[in-house]
Parts: structure tokens; C-alpha cells; sequence
């Protein structure tokens, strides 16, 4: 009996964390399918375990870095993207893409941001070593 007491002690803080995420992600509405990030209420908002909100009129730029060789020969890739603010704090964050989500790959997540006219750099950090 005292074991079944100390491993429900041990176990509440995972379930009011997984709550805690549940809760958190449930509120966005277009998440479902979302690659790295995606657009909800004048924000963009990086599609993490705990969604990130930025609005729109805070973002300065956001960066994309991704590797083109794993884009042309493998069926996921590695992407970095990094958002960074007008007071130039930044949030960045990892992204294994596979080509089945919404904004499936960084060309397609560059049209829509600049569509919602923010600037977005992309880095092929496969060029950069070379």
C-alpha cells in the first residue's frame, strides 16, 4: 500500500505537466497537420510540446535553416527556425519535417510568411560548410 502512495506522489507532477500541454495546445484551432509553425490570430505561432505565440507586429525576421542535400535524397529533413523580435529577443527551435504537413517544406514556409509580409531568411547550412 505505502509503494502505491509514494508512486502516485512520483507520478502527479507528469500528469499536471501532460495536462498542463494538453490544455496548452488544445486552445489553437489550426495546428492539426502543422509543420513548424503555422498562423493563428495575427500570430505565428511555432508549432513546439508547448505551442509559442509571436504576434506578427513583434517579429523583426524569421530564420529558416534547413540542409538541401537531406531535402533531395531523404524523406525527412532537419530544420532550425528562428524568430527573432523587434526588441531582439529570439526563440529558436528544431524541426524534423517530413513533405506531409501543410507548410511541408522551408520554400513553402518562406511564401507564407512573406504572404503575411514578414521577412524570413533562408540558410542552407549544407552551403555554409562547404
Amino acid at each position: 500500500m505505502l509503494s502505491w502512495v509514494f508512486w502516485l506522489v512520483w507520478m502527479l507532477p507528469v500528469v499536471i505537466l501532460l495536462a498542463h500541454i494538453l490544455r496548452s495546445r488544445s486552445k489553437y484551432k489550426n495546428r492539426k497537420g502543422a509543420g513548424a509553425f503555422f498562423f493563428e490570430n495575427d500570430s505565428l505561432v511555432l508549432n513546439t510540446g508547448l505551442p509559442y505565440e509571436v504576434p506578427f507586429r513583434e517579429i523583426d525576421c524569421v530564420e529558416l535553416e534547413y540542409n538541401s542535400w537531406e531535402l533531395e535524397h531523404q524523406l525527412s529533413y532537419n530544420l532550425w527556425v528562428k524568430v527573432v523580435r523587434r526588441d531582439g529577443r529570439t526563440k529558436r527551435v528544431f524541426y524534423k519535417g517530413y513533405g506531409t504537413a501543410k507548410l511541408a517544406y522551408p520554400a513553402d514556409m518562406k511564401a507564407a510568411l512573406e504572404e503575411r509580409a514578414i521577412r524570413c531568411v533562408m540558410t542552407d547550412c549544407n552551403k555554409k560548410r562547404k
